[in-house]
């Protein structure tokens, strides 16, 4: 079973989605809300029940500052522009408050399902000669500076992990065809798809996609990964 951290202003003996995420044998961590923990929290995900909008913000914003997990809201109005404000300061999906305990429990456990919780997918991960680079090939993602995990496609991950595997060397387009495309003969302009693939890359990846950290242009070559 999932382990979900709770952050609520009720008494837990009065929430509902809360009592039933524990009585199906869920891990449910109330999170003290007069006192947000200052170290990392341990959980597959973080449940918010929305109270007034600047202490829901001051909450998720402390929040991101200590957990990898994802984080969810229980949304008390449904305001469409204050849930605007909250997906864009990290939550992950906005819930009405009024949604059933069981779809709740069968939404969260489908979603986390997907996506390996991030303390098991570290361990399994490798790091790529790097201090700033850990590849999570069960979460098809990268962490980087060992704090932000970033979610990537299938291709986006494929061709990191070229990049990554051969650090300061240029990797030609069409070694990135050979090991993405392979064989494949019905892709059009697969040196466009790459270039299209970086410069996604780029914008998940690098503070300034105009000035690249990491995934360095080699003219008339193609691609580098710079680990300095």
């Amino acid at each position: 079973m999932h382990t979900i951290g709770f952050l609520t202003s009720e008494k837990p003996e009065k929430c509902a989605h809360m009592k039933y995420l524990t009585e199906k044998g869920w891990n449910v961590v109330l999170i003290p809300n007069d006192k947000l923990p200052t170290e990392k929290i341990q959980t597959d995900a973080i449940i918010i029940q929305e109270t007034n909008m600047p202490t829901t913000c001051n909450w998720l914003i402390e929040l991101t500052k200590n957990t990898y997990s994802p984080i969810y809201l229980l949304s008390k109005e449904g305001d469409f522009h204050a849930n605007i404000v909250y997906l864009q300061l990290g939550i992950k999906i906005c819930f009405s408050s009024e949604i059933y305990p069981e779809e709740l429990l069968l939404t969260l456990n489908n979603l986390l399902t997907d996506s390996q919780p991030f303390s098991d997918a570290l361990e399994q991960g490798y790091p790529i000669n790097s201090d700033a680079f850990i590849l999570l090939p069960n979460n098809l993602s990268v962490v980087i500076d060992g704090e932000r995990e970033v979610p990537l496609t299938k291709k986006e991950f494929q061709t990191m992990e070229i990049l990554c595997n051969n650090p300061g060397r240029a990797i030609s387009y069409e070694e990135f065809k050979e090991k993405i495309w392979g064989n494949e003969t019905d892709i059009e302009d697969k040196n466009y798809r790459i270039a299209n693939t970086v410069f996604h890359l780029r914008s998940k990846i690098e503070q300034n996609s105009m000035k690249p950290r990491f995934i360095k242009t080699i003219r008339s070559k193609g691609y580098m990964f710079n680990d300095r």
